[in-house]
């Protein structure tokens, strides 16, 4: 693959990228991965606020829906809430597991005026929409079911375009930063989606889901108005099956850094799924609390007390990771320490030893996330494939969508048929943060 040498001031409907062959202009070989440059063009100062907005709105995303759904599900059956959620997130993890991936290849193979990511944002926010819609008007378990897996998509195809911006606009030397601010942003829209949804809980179903789920959605459109995105100029080599196999597939043997990091990625978020997908049931059975402004309240205290901790520790070990070019130290760090957090959290009956803990967890995730996307992009076997190996990526924080909660749904059964072992769950966790920091000590490509 070959670049073109840009014009002093490149117009954004002729930037040429890696992601094709130009054959009039004279060409310089791409620049190795490791080196501190892009694919694609400098942005406007409004494209990294929108580029911020819209983790901020994936956050918020999240938040909604830890409030929202189970506080629904509660509603309609309490006895089997836990059992119908771990269904309902089943289905949408399985949902995302098959587009996301897909997406990706479509995105790097896009020949569309807009450039090759603006249309991924554009669809996803409004299909996200659309579920939030079904979700507000949901008569029944399928319904809501049907809303869920439409949002989950929308925001699949979102995510896979943020987290690909990565590779096609920022450069090397600022990743781990950018990944620490992009992380702060998601942990402050998961904080605002919980207070919110919370807050406009008492207008009723309606409110819960279309407010700040439609508050999302803007947020994360405004990014489609400032990218200044790649252009595919040619079409792409026409694709048979074995392609399509390729699109949710990269030897481990062939690319080990690239697995191993998948691996880490993987379980570090089995891990934190495990506890924020049932955070809301947790507070529940574990203290006794039934009244849904109560454990909202105790929701919106965990989430804050999280959301700070992952906010100072994600500036602190992303200017350290930045500075010294080391990615892993920050990860191992972030995910023992969230294994020692749960741990803290689960080991008494008391609402302060809870909340103690899962600042903890947010401390660690806080060093966590300040290098994940850095090791991830650096690990990359090719930038002109970043779509698809990034929709790859996609598939370790997606996989424990559907996979959590079937363990969720046997691992709270333990000793209680109507599903409040928090603590076997719990202790899943910690096993799998742990399991994340030996998977990274394995990459030999990435400092």
């Amino acid at each position: 693959m070959t670049t073109p040498h840009p014009d002093p001031d490149p117009d954004p409907e002729t930037m040429m990228s890696t992601h094709a062959v130009d054959p009039v202009f004279p060409a310089d070989p791409a620049p190795p991965l490791t080196a501190d440059a892009i694919p694609g063009q400098r942005q406007t100062r409004w494209f990294w606020i929108s580029f911020v907005l819209a983790w901020l709105g994936s956050g918020l995303a999240q938040g909604v829906a830890s409030v929202a759904i189970p506080q629904l599900l509660k509603e309609w059956d309490p006895e089997q809430a836990t059992g119908d959620l771990s269904i309902i997130l089943t289905l949408g993890g399985a949902a995302i597991l098959i587009t996301t991936p897909i997406f990706g290849r479509l995105s790097d193979r896009s020949m569309s005026r807009l450039g090759i990511r603006r249309p991924w944002i554009l669809s996803g926010s409004l299909i996200a929409l659309a579920g939030y819609a079904v979700q507000a008007t949901a008569p029944s378990l399928l319904v809501l079911a049907v809303g869920t897996i439409l949002v989950l998509v929308g925001w699949g195809a979102v995510s896979m375009t943020v987290h690909t911006l990565f590779a096609d606009q920022i450069r090397r030397s600022i990743r781990a930063i950018m990944s620490a601010v992009t992380g702060a942003a998601t942990a402050i829209g998961i904080l605002g989606g919980v207070s919110l949804a919370g807050a406009v809980a008492p207008i009723g179903q309606v409110g819960m889901f279309l407010i700040p789920g439609g508050l999302a959605v803007v947020l994360a459109i405004t990014l489609f108005f400032t990218l200044k995105d790649i252009r595919r100029l040619e079409p792409a080599e026409p694709m048979d099956w074995s392609g399509v196999l390729d699109t949710f597939w990269l030897s481990p043997r062939r690319y080990p850094d690239f697995a191993w990091a998948w691996v880490c990625r993987f379980f570090m978020t089995a891990s934190i799924v495990s506890v924020t997908s049932y955070l809301y049931l947790t507070i529940s059975g574990r203290f006794g609390i039934d009244d849904p402004t109560e454990i909202a309240a105790v929701q919106t205290q965990a989430t804050a007390a999280f959301t700070l901790m992952n906010l100072v520790m994600a500036f602190v070990f992303g200017v350290i990771s930045d500075r010294t070019g080391r990615r892993k130290p920050s990860v191992i760090i972030g995910a023992l320490a969230s294994a020692g957090g749960l741990v803290l959290a689960i080991s008494f009956g008391d609402i302060a030893f809870f909340l103690v803990g899962i600042a903890i967890v947010g401390a660690g995730q806080g060093a966590y996330i300040a290098a994940d996307v850095a090791l991830m992009t650096e690990c990359l076997p090719s930038v002109e494939d970043a779509g698809k190996d990034l929709g790859i990526v996609a598939l370790a924080y997606l996989l424990p969508g559907i996979l959590v909660p079937v363990f969720g749904f046997f691992a709270t059964r333990i000793g209680s048929p109507t599903g409040e072992n928090f603590a076997a769950l719990y202790i899943g966790a910690v096993v799998m943060a742990v399991i994340a920091a030996f998977a990274v000590t394995r990459v030999k490509g990435v400092r």
